[in-house]
């Protein structure tokens, strides 16, 4: 039954990719933290602990955000100052299918490490993951890579400290696939998206480029969310995940790279208790539109 699948943040595919490697380029309660900044972490090292600066881009969201149901964490990476802003740190939600984009990361980063190029099986995976969110690409796309335990060991050399991924198979009481549960933080999810938007280390340019094309072209109805306010002309590369928790308890998710009118950042969004999955959509498109808007086009001092 493919409803269950679409739910997860999905859509059921049956397309497949090039074969061979990179070719194209409850009610919780809601904390009362201010918004923080950090020096840039997207290098694979430990995150400092973010000091408290309310020049963040985050600063004017506060009055919306109190008047919104559930909880919502963001960060922010602004390749201008080279800062990463973050709203609530600490907090950790559930991925569901952003997770997606680590498990792309793990396997080109595996394919690097041995010298070759993606498997054929992998390609033929990957697109329908990214650009279709197909869980069962992704579930066994994962499997392929070593599960839970290879996300982990990626994660550790990105940096991406605190996030679990989950080894269950499906989420209890549900066909869902287990992996929707591996926790984050928002932080955690701009250092992994930096991978691809920005060189380091950890991926080659052709897997980088790779990345960011099959993220720049998700379906026409899943590129909603941290594109929000992001006018025509600038790229975006971006992957979402949308989850049923329980009755109005939706966890809803966007990440992605935005650059263009001068400006070139990371964001990433997580809300969770949201009584409908349109309701979290609104939400991190209201913060998106006003990230971009209060980045502005020219450099930050």
């Amino acid at each position: 039954m493919l409803v269950p699948f679409l739910l997860l943040g999905c859509a059921s595919a049956d397309g497949a990719g090039p074969p061979l490697a990179p070719s194209r380029a409850g009610s919780p309660s809601r904390p009362s933290a201010r918004p923080h900044a950090t020096a840039r972490p997207p290098a694979p090292s430990a995150q400092p602990p973010p000091v408290a600066d309310m020049t963040s881009p985050f600063a004017s969201l506060g009055s919306y955000l109190a008047g919104r149901s559930g909880r919502v964490t963001a960060a922010l990476y602004d390749e201008a100052t080279r800062t990463v802003w973050a709203l609530h740190p600490r907090m950790t939600q559930d991925t569901a299918s952003i997770v997606k984009v680590e498990i792309m990361a793990t396997a080109l980063s595996e394919a690097e490490a041995a010298g070759r190029q993606l498997p054929a099986a992998e390609a033929m995976l990957m697109p329908s993951m990214i650009e279709n969110s197909d869980n069962q690409s992704a579930t066994a796309l994962l499997a392929d890579v070593g599960g839970a335990g290879a996300l982990a060991r990626f994660g550790r050399l990105v940096g991406m400290d605190h996030t679990t991924p989950s080894a269950l198979a499906l989420i209890p009481g549900t066909p869902w696939p287990g992996w929707g549960l591996t926790t984050t933080t928002a932080s955690d999810e701009v250092a992994l998206v930096s991978q691809f938007a920005y060189p380091g280390p950890a991926l080659s340019r052709a897997s980088r480029s790779y990345g960011l094309s099959l993220m720049e072209h998700v379906d026409a109805d899943q590129a909603w969310g941290v594109s929000a306010g992001v006018p025509p002309g600038s790229t975006v590369a971006l992957k979402n995940g949308w989850l049923p928790l329980g009755p109005s308890d939706w966890q809803v998710n966007s990440i992605g790279w935005i650059s263009g009118r001068g400006r070139n950042y990371v964001l990433a969004v997580l809300t969770d208790g949201n009584p409908t999955e349109d309701y979290g959509i609104a939400t991190i498109e209201h913060v998106a539109r006003t990230v971009f808007a209060e980045l502005g086009p020219a450099p930050r001092a």
